[in-house]
């Protein structure tokens, strides 16, 4: 298991200096995007309520001659231009997890490395569809992070879902692969890092949905995902109980406060040998609130046990004794604050620090990641809605069980082209 701490923080007042005389020129994509309109012919629908129906309005969209379904596809184009003064292991994300810690042979990029990225670039197809039960939403995303670890593009799927509005009990059913219902991504930070904090909850796997405005304020969210995020040392983690996740959303004038929880069944073998269980669970409270002066704050605060594969780069949950054939859960700590602000209308910054905590088991080995922390800093210049230019500081770090840290700095250039 790798989790990550900045431990040594002296030194970064000569860092922007270093950082700013190392300074890359930012390089753009140009996309061009060519949009082909049908006319679409009238069908005879079932009458249902206009909020359900699939909007002739919806600003992009398109319809087919006999169809009921209108389409719309989007995505962008980036590149990412990034220098690390230090060895990591994911050159194209700042995941710290995988910054070498001292005592050990220097690692590739010790000395300093530039990388050219344009795997956070994506694609994107989405449908409304009136039908019977309500309007029909299907949503299937893609970009080019197929191997989290390197900068070569490589094909992944990021989500594939169909939304049913008001289908149950008033509520919206959603089946497929989307962002966890443990994941608040209304307070996320505005930055540039593909990776984020590595203390945010952060995944994205198959589910069942049910989410239901209980009031003007409240929404409500409950679903059944797919078992076993995650590792557990030692052994291969099993399945038999989905994921119980629950959450409930209070909303007020562009801001939100939200609660929510987590319970797991784990379990895991050495092989053939006997099979251990535990009960994992997890707390989480997050937010975004509105502040004077064209500000924001965001922050989120998680404890978990069992509960690290639902965090950006963590992994492992347990740890398996064969000795005893038991299966410990592994508690962890974990928590983030951000600050953004705009500067005027199409320029803007935010600043955000985040930092974990594992409690290590002690048949864990020395170099098992311990704490970690991430800090940010970013300016960003939107000219124009399709774009967006930007550059961001990043120091980060981890310390493992047996005392051995790792530091590392990064600044990185973004342009980002959206159709």
């Amino acid at each position: 298991m790798t989790t990550r701490r900045v431990s040594a923080k002296n030194g970064r007042s000569n860092l922007w200096t270093k950082v700013w005389t190392r300074g890359l020129a930012t390089f753009g994509l140009l996309l061009v995007n060519a949009t082909i309109s049908l006319a679409q012919e009238p069908a005879p629908v079932p009458p249902v309520a206009d909020d359900q129906q699939a909007e002739s309005d919806w600003p992009g969209s398109f319809g087919l001659a006999g169809s009921k379904t209108r389409f719309a596809i989007g995505g962008f184009a980036q590149l990412d231009v990034i220098h690390d003064d230090d060895a990591i292991g994911s050159p194209g994300q700042f995941i710290t997890a995988t910054i070498p810690t001292d005592g050990g042979t220097p690692a590739e990029g010790s000395e300093g490395r530039t990388s050219f990225s344009v795997n956070t670039s994506r694609l994107t197809f989405e449908s409304r569809t009136p039908t019977n039960l309500g309007r029909l939403k299907t949503f299937i995303s893609l970009d080019l992070f197929g191997d989290a670890l390197s900068t070569t593009p490589s094909l992944r799927m990021r989500q594939a879902y169909g939304e049913l509005k008001g289908v149950l009990w008033g509520g919206d059913l959603l089946c497929g692969q989307a962002w966890g219902t443990y994941v608040d991504l209304e307070a996320w930070p505005d930055i540039l890092d593909f990776e984020g904090p590595g203390s945010a909850i952060a995944t994205r796997h198959p589910q069942v949905r049910w989410s239901k405005g209980t009031s003007e304020h409240l929404d409500l969210q409950v679903a059944l995902e797919r078992p076993g995020d995650g590792s557990a040392q030692d052994a291969d983690l099993l399945t038999r109980w989905p994921d119980l996740v629950g959450t409930l959303k209070w909303m007020n004038g562009g801001g939100h406060l939200r609660a929510g929880g987590i319970l797991r069944d784990l379990r895991a073998s050495d092989d053939d040998g006997p099979v251990a269980s535990a009960t994992a669970w997890g707390l989480a409270g997050s937010g975004k609130v509105l502040l004077p002066a064209r500000s924001y704050l965001v922050f989120e605060a998680s404890y978990g046990e069992g509960t690290g594969g639902y965090y950006n780069d963590l992994s492992v949950n347990s740890v398996y004794d064969p000795a005893t054939s038991s299966l410990e859960l592994i508690p962890l700590f974990a928590y983030y604050v951000g600050l953004g602000h705009s500067w005027s209308p199409t320029l803007s910054s935010a600043v955000l620090y985040s930092a974990i905590e594992v409690d290590h088991l002690e048949s864990q080995p020395d170099d098992t990641g311990e704490k970690s922390d991430y800090f940010s800093l970013n300016l960003i210049w939107r000219p124009d809605t399709p774009l967006m230019f930007g550059v961001e500081f990043l120091s980060g770090g981890k310390r493992d069980k047996g005392g051995a840290e790792g530091t590392v700095n990064r600044i990185q250039f973004s342009s980002q082209f959206s159709f």
